[in-house]
C-alpha cells in the first residue's frame, strides 16, 4: 500500500507535469494526515521541499498546538518552515466573506507570498480524491455550471507559481495508511467533525449513505466525472475566450456577434462578463441574461446582479456596473486585502517588483498599478460627488470628474454609476477610466 501511493504519486505528477526538475516545492503544511503524509512522499520522491504554516489562531489554542508539531516535524526532517500566526477568526468578522472562505484566501495568499518571496515555483496542497468527490457533489447540490463539475483542479496557475495536488488520485484511507505503516504521527483537526458545516455533513452523512444504499463506488464516480469535465472545460474555454474577444469589448456586447454563437458559448460569455464585474450569476440568471441579450427589447434593462445592469441599445448591450448616484456611502478598502463593495471585489496587493511585462499591457480597466508611497493605505470607495476634481494622468493640470467624463465619452447615465478609488479624500483612479497624476 505504501510504496503503491508513492508510485501513484509519482504517476500524477508525471502526467500533470506538475513539477520540473530542480523546481522548490512549497508543501503547505497543517499538521493533518494529508499534508503530513505529502510532505515525507514528496521527499521521498526526492524534491526539494520547503514547508508553510500559517495558525489561524483558532479552536481555543488547538491551531497552536498544530503549528508546534508542525515546527518540531520539520525540525526532525530538515526541512525549512515558514511560519505566520494571525487572528484570522477576528479579521473575518469585519469581513463579507465566511469564516471558512476567508481563511481559505488568507491561507493562499499566505502561500503565495511566501512562495515567491522565497523562490518556490510550486506550492502543494494535500487535496486528495475523497475532497474531489465532496467538492463535485457539495456543487452539485448547491447548483453549478459545468466548470463547477470538474472540482479541483490538479494544477492551478496562482500569480508567478503554480499550485498542485499531487495526492489527487490518492484516498484519505491511502494517507493515514501510509503513515501508520510508517509510524508517523500526525495532528486530528476536530472541527472536522463538525456537521454544522455543509462540507462535513457531506463527508460524514451524505457520502456514507449513498456510498451504502447507492453506489459502493461512488467516490471514483465523482474523481471521474471531474476528471472528463475538466477536459471537456478546456475546449469549450477556448471556444468560448475566442467568442467573447468577438462580441464583447469596452464594456459592450455586440448582439448580433452574440447572436451567432453556439448556446455554450454564449452562457460562459455571459458568466465570464459577470466575473470581470465582480459578480457570481447562478444558472437561471445566467439564462435569463442570454435571453434578454438576444431577444430583449430595445431601451429595456436587465438587473445582472450585485449592482451590475445590462441594457439594450438595437445592435448592443452596454453593461454598467454600480448603483445610482443616491448611494452616497463610502466604503473602506483592505489594505492589503479583498473587499467587496457596490458589486464589485476590490482586490489590493503590494508588488514586490515592476511586472515582467509593460505596464502599458499589464493594467486594464479592472487592474491598476499605483505608487504605494503615494497611494498610501488610507483607501476608500465611492461614486461622484458635486465638484469633483481630479488630475488626470497625461493630461496635465486638474478637471472636474464631469468634464473628464464629457471628454471620454462616457454616456450621461453611466457617469453616477462609476466607482472611484480614493485615497485620503483625493482621487487616485476613476475606475476603469484615468489615474491620478500625483499616484501614478
Amino acid at each position: 500500500m505504501t510504496d503503491s501511493l508513492i508510485e501513484r504519486v509519482r504517476e500524477t505528477m508525471r502526467a500533470h507535469s506538475m513539477a520540473e526538475p530542480g523546481d522548490r516545492i512549497l508543501v503547505a503544511v497543517s499538521g493533518g494526515a494529508d499534508s503530513v503524509c505529502l510532505l515525507h512522499v514528496l521527499r521521498d520522491l526526492g524534491y526539494a521541499v520547503e514547508a508553510a504554516h500559517l495558525d489561524h489562531q483558532t479552536r481555543e489554542g488547538a491551531s497552536a498546538a498544530d503549528a508546534e508539531f508542525v515546527a518540531d516535524l520539520c525540525e526532525h526532517l530538515d526541512v525549512r518552515l515558514h511560519a505566520e500566526s494571525r487572528a484570522v477568526e477576528a479579521e473575518a468578522e469585519s469581513s463579507p466573506l465566511s469564516f471558512e472562505e476567508y481563511a481559505r484566501r488568507v491561507r493562499y495568499q499566505f502561500l503565495s507570498e511566501v512562495a515567491e518571496e522565497n523562490g518556490c515555483p510550486v506550492i502543494a496542497t494535500g487535496h486528495h480524491a475523497d475532497d474531489q468527490a465532496e467538492t463535485v457533489l457539495m456543487r452539485v447540490l448547491r447548483g453549478t455550471s459545468p466548470g463547477g463539475l470538474a472540482g479541483i483542479p490538479p494544477v492551478r496557475p496562482s500569480g508567478k507559481t503554480r499550485i498542485i495536488r499531487p495526492l489527487i488520485d490518492c484516498t484519505r484511507a491511502d494517507t493515514v495508511a501510509f503513515l501508520d505503516a510508517h509510524g508517523i504521527p500526525h495532528r486530528i483537526d476536530h472541527s472536522n467533525t463538525d456537521t454544522r458545516y455543509l462540507r462535513n455533513r457531506i463527508r460524514h452523512e451524505l457520502i456514507p449513505s449513498l456510498t451504502s444504499e447507492y453506489n459502493p463506488r461512488l467516490s471514483e464516480a465523482l474523481t471521474r466525472l471531474a476528471e472528463v469535465q475538466r477536459a471537456e472545460n478546456e475546449l469549450l474555454d477556448d471556444a468560448a475566450a475566442d467568442f467573447l474577444n468577438r462580441c464583447f469589448e469596452a464594456g459592450r456586447i455586440n448582439r448580433g456577434a452574440f447572436h451567432r454563437g453556439m448556446v455554450a458559448c454564449q452562457r460562459r460569455a455571459i458568466v465570464a462578463i459577470a466575473w470581470r464585474f465582480g459578480v457570481e450569476c447562478p444558472f437561471d440568471r445566467v439564462e435569463a441574461a442570454r435571453a434578454f441579450v438576444m431577444d430583449g427589447p430595445v431601451g429595456r434593462a436587465f438587473d445582472l446582479g450585485g449592482g451590475v445592469v445590462l441594457r439594450n441599445a438595437r445592435d448592443r448591450t452596454d453593461v454598467v456596473r454600480g448603483p445610482t448616484s443616491t448611494d452616497e456611502r463610502e466604503i473602506a478598502l483592505a489594505c492589503p486585502g479583498e473587499t467587496k463593495a457596490f458589486g464589485s471585489v476590490y482586490r489590493v496587493g503590494v508588488l514586490e517588483r515592476m511586472p515582467e511585462e509593460p505596464l502599458a499591457q499589464y493594467c486594464t480597466p479592472a487592474r491598476q498599478v499605483f505608487d504605494a508611497a503615494a497611494l498610501g493605505n488610507a483607501l476608500t470607495v465611492r461614486f461622484r460627488r458635486p465638484g469633483d476634481r481630479f488630475s488626470p494622468m497625461g493630461i496635465g493640470g486638474t478637471k472636474k470628474v464631469k468634464d473628464y467624463f464629457v471628454d471620454a465619452g462616457v454616456p450621461a447615465m453611466d457617469r453616477d454609476r462609476i466607482p472611484m478609488l480614493m485615497s485620503a479624500g483625493r482621487i487616485a483612479w476613476v475606475v476603469g477610466y484615468a489615474i491620478g497624476a500625483e499616484f501614478a
